[in-house]
């Protein structure tokens, strides 16, 4: 797989710099390319933008996918009518064959609630598209989509993030036999049934006419277009609003009969929505399907009950960092077949779309083996890690410590973000959250009583820094209501495709995020 790599570029710029034709060994590779980040491809990446070609591939660039920005800025990767190919095989095709491997017994071939987009956010210089990996991928497959979906391609077009989540409850309420509900991301389920939940009396009276509110925020021609595929359905509207006045706890199960799964990305840093996502459904599996970035597609996860990825081993050329004591050694890397059990290891790719030896900034555990392959679990991403006293709690202890706190507490969190405080001594983590009920102050010490001690149980090393007292105790600071979807709208317009929004769980060097919970602190 490499040397196809190497043959298809050994004529682009970079292919001659490093002498791509000469490489006979994975050994060559090693010794005349170094390993990259994305800060070393900026300047080709812009000539390509611009129109350039032969910088780092031969092949002609399909979209520019812009990554979510939240480790720092948004990157720009080249993606290849062949790079997105090879990865939409597994994501198209591969994840539907586990789904049904998974739900068989009571499988009936229904469509699928699916909140996605085509949205192409911008263009560069040169007219290339530059959308997120998932628009990208979505726009590749768009003849089939009608048969998959519930949600009509003018759904899929609309930027209004609400406007679109609407008309996605819309089509998929007219399906009784709904099969699934999906998204990118957990979070965006449980947007869905927040807004399902806030919007159900005006859903209810669109179905009974057969036409779409004149309120909601979308042009003539796609209200047009959209009107037309609707008929008024008074029987639906009555069971619907029947449901709907009985409350929304196990909503779902009742207004969609034969809904089997969730099927989004969860786990890490998203299992903090988990709970709040069971409300809605009475706990339906949720199957988090695949590893992906905008770089590459990495993993496949065949169980519906539990979270890990089987590295698959022809979507790009993998080498892999070992990490020890917490740290990258970057003298050696291993092939995929070279990797063991109970080890953590940094990802690097080398791709078909223009990144080689590259870091895609992820750290993996491998677990176990699947036939020959190496089944991983994700346990962070390097730059989002806090490490003020050499402590490294990174996204999986944050989640399991702020999971367990609202639990033990009884609390219903909205969302979170951190930073590090060095602003005292010793320093300490601030933990911004904003929850859906008022929080009294007496209240705030005991949150983080308990979250610090969450936090040692979660992070040895935290532990040990807090006794050594080369750390504080936590400080919680509570945000006012809607200050999370004031983020998600900044990220939006910051050009992150409306599905791929991650909140940042540490904004240390994001100024925008900053500013705007720093103005939306509860005083």
């Amino acid at each position: 797989m490499l040397f196809k790599i190497l043959k298809l570029n050994y004529k682009s710029e970079i292919g001659i710099k490093f002498n791509f034709r000469n490489i006979k060994s994975i050994d060559d590779f090693k010794k005349q390319v170094p390993l990259t980040e994305y800060l070393y491809y900026e300047d080709y990446i812009e000539r390509m933008a611009n129109g350039e070609k032969k910088v780092l591939i031969s092949d002609k660039v399909e979209y520019f996918g812009h990554t979510s920005g939240t480790t720092g800025k948004q990157k720009l990767i080249p993606c290849t009518k062949r790079s997105r190919k090879i990865a939409s095989k597994y994501m198209a095709l591969l994840i539907n064959k586990y789904s049904y491997d998974n739900f068989k017994e009571n499988w009936n071939y229904g469509k699928g609630l699916m909140i996605a987009d085509m949205v192409m956010t911008t263009y560069t210089k040169a007219g290339i598209p530059i959308c997120s990996a998932t628009s990208g991928g979505m726009n590749g497959i768009k003849r089939i989509l009608p048969y998959l979906y519930t949600s009509p391609i003018e759904v899929m077009k609309i930027k209004d993030r609400e406007a679109a989540l609407y008309l996605h409850l819309l089509f998929a309420l007219k399906e009784v036999g709904l099969l699934y509900i999906g998204g990118v991301f957990i979070s965006n389920i449980l947007d869905l049934f927040r807004v399902l939940e806030s919007k159900h009396e005006s859903l209810v009276r669109d179905i009974r006419r057969g036409r779409i509110s004149n309120n909601l925020n979308i042009d003539e021609s796609t209200r047009c277009s959209l009107n037309k595929l609707l008929s008024p359905n008074a029987g639906r509207a009555y069971q619907l609003e029947c449901e709907f006045k009985k409350g929304f706890k196990g909503i779902s199960k009742r207004i969609w009969p034969n809904l089997l799964y969730i099927i989004t990305v969860t786990g890490a840093n998203f299992s903090i929505y988990d709970d709040k996502v069971n409300y809605y459904t009475n706990s339906l599996s949720i199957y988090s399907p695949g590893y992906a970035a905008t770089e590459a597609m990495m993993g496949i996860n065949p169980y519906a009950k539990k979270i890990r990825y089987i590295i698959i081993p022809d979507t790009v050329f993998y080498e892999f960092i070992p990490i020890e004591d917490g740290k990258a050694n970057i003298n050696h890397t291993y092939r995929l077949d070279e990797l063991k059990v109970g080890k953590k290891y940094e990802i690097v790719i080398t791709n078909y779309a223009g990144l080689y030896r590259y870091r895609i900034g992820d750290v993996i555990k491998v677990v176990d083996f699947y036939n020959n392959c190496p089944e991983v679990e994700f346990l962070y991403r390097k730059n989002q890690v806090l490490n003020m006293a050499a402590e490294k709690t990174n996204e999986e202890h944050l989640a399991n410590s702020i999971r367990n706190t609202m639990g033990n507490l009884s609390l219903n969190l909205v969302d979170y973000t951190t930073i590090p405080d060095n602003s005292v001594t010793p320093g300490r983590y601030i933990f911004y959250f904003e929850f859906k009920d008022v929080i009294p102050d007496y209240k705030i010490q005991l949150i983080e009583k308990t979250l610090d001690s969450e936090l040692k149980k979660s992070n040895s090393a935290y532990d040990r820094a807090r006794n050594n007292k080369r750390l504080d105790k936590v400080k919680v600071i509570l945000l006012k209501p809607n200050t999370f979807n004031l983020i998600r709208e900044a990220l939006f317009n910051k050009g992150i495709s409306k599905n791929q929004i991650k909140i940042p769980r540490v904004i240390i060097n994001n100024k925008t995020i900053l500013n705007i919970v720093n103005k939306n602190i509860c005083r």
